[in-house]
């Protein structure tokens, strides 16, 4: 795979393409190489608006596709990256993570209440509770 560290908007542009053509693992593994890169030589990376993007995509199919080691990965990377320079992007990340993850715990809820045809599977039991 060559390499696309060298500019981050040709990276976030080539894995939407490769989202495009049902390719989401290696759009995954493009962003992470992105993430994870010193940079094209450089002891260090400079942030920008553009890893807030790629991270942003990056979270989103580590959620699609259930990979959360991956997500942890990118979560440090993007800290060591944006916390000095850009500690509100930081929270814009993990807030965004946080609200896609509730919501899709609250689409797979639903629909296993609607496959099970029980609903409020937290509810309290009543007596029977009781009893225990």
């Amino acid at each position: 795979m060559p390499n696309y560290y060298h500019k981050p908007e040709n990276a976030l542009r080539r894995a939407a393409e490769l989202q495009g053509i049902k390719q989401p693992e290696a759009a995954l593994a493009l962003l992470h190489e992105v993430l994870a890169s010193r940079g094209g030589g450089r002891s260090h990376k400079t942030w920008s608006t553009t890893y807030e993007k790629i991270m942003i995509v990056y979270l989103d199919l580590c959620l699609a596709l259930t990979k959360s080691r991956e997500a942890k990965d990118g979560l440090h990377q993007y800290r060591n990256l944006s916390q000095q320079q850009a500690p509100g992007s930081l929270e814009k990340v993990i807030r965004h993570l946080i609200t896609s993850a509730e919501k899709k715990c609250a689409e797979a809820k639903a629909k296993s209440e609607k496959r099970t045809g029980v609903e409020g599977v937290d509810a309290p039991l009543g007596d029977d509770a009781e009893d225990m």
